[in-house]
């Protein structure tokens, strides 16, 4: 039985000044986890951005649930995709309980009643060990716990999809690897990832499909074990390097 297909990108172009988002297409399942690999420089936030309609496109079309997302609007988008961005600097002193919070603010009717599931919000913030720093102000966080905030927020969101620009991105490995659990048993409950990763090891082991990107193209798409090879890596990151599977669980394992 096919996945229903829930994010559709058909041909998209995009330009700046000095480059351009070529020809780009496409899909993912309802319940995947799909990550986007390449050097900086290679289209990938780019890419989400276009996604999250930050930004038009040139040219191609983007679908999510089948619906064109020129013509949704932003609550609307809002209700179907939680999106972290890689930086976030807020401009005022909210506190981390504040801002996980303002996951909410999508499916509640009015702007300035948005209601707090508590249980929910607990439940958020120890997932990502963030409880007792619940009262913090965001601005006097490591980089590691702001990130950990957007995480939050996101997941607090409830929408079936989560976007997420460098998912591990100020982590260390143990708490990446812990938020990695989550959104994985995430997706084996139905909702979509779809993450950046500068770690290829880390896309290797969580991702189901995996599309490898170079300067604005998609050089290759496919699961972990077809696109995370030594031909296909050596080409795009223009270094030399080994590709082994991990003796356990058989995911590929980058050796440099």
């Amino acid at each position: 039985m096919k996945t229903e297909t829930i994010v559709k990108i058909e041909h998209l172009s995009f330009s700046y000044p000095s480059f351009s988002l070529k020809d780009v297409s496409f899909e993912v399942r309802k319940g995947s986890f799909f990550g986007i690999i390449g050097p900086n420089g290679s289209g990938k936030t780019t890419l989400l951005s276009l996604i999250m309609k930050f930004q038009k496109p040139k040219s191609g079309k983007i679908t999510v649930y089948g619906n064109d997302v020129l013509r949704l609007s932003h609550k609307k988008l809002a209700q179907l995709i939680a999106y972290i961005a890689q930086d976030f600097n807020p401009a005022y002193d909210f506190t981390v309980e504040e801002l996980v919070e303002m996951g909410g603010i999508p499916r509640s009717p009015h702007f300035f009643e948005t209601p707090v599931y508590e249980e929910e919000l607990e439940n958020t913030l120890k997932t990502v060990d963030l409880l007792e720093y619940r009262k913090r102000i965001f601005s006097t966080l490591s980089g590691g716990q702001q990130r950990r905030v957007l995480i939050a927020r996101a997941i607090y969101q409830n929408t079936p999809i989560i976007i997420a620009d460098e998912l591990v991105n100020h982590l260390d490995l143990g708490q990446a690897i812990k938020v990695l659990d989550y959104l994985k048993q995430l997706t084996e409950r139905g909702k979509t990832i779809i993450g950046t990763f500068h770690d290829i090891t880390l896309a290797a082991k969580y991702c189901d499909e995996i599309a490898v990107m170079k300067d604005g193209k998609i050089i290759a798409i496919g699961k972990p074990l077809d696109v995370v090879n030594r031909e296909i890596l050596s080409n795009v990151y223009g270094v030399s390097l080994n590709v082994i599977r991990h003796p356990d669980k058989g995911y590929p394992v980058i050796l440099i």
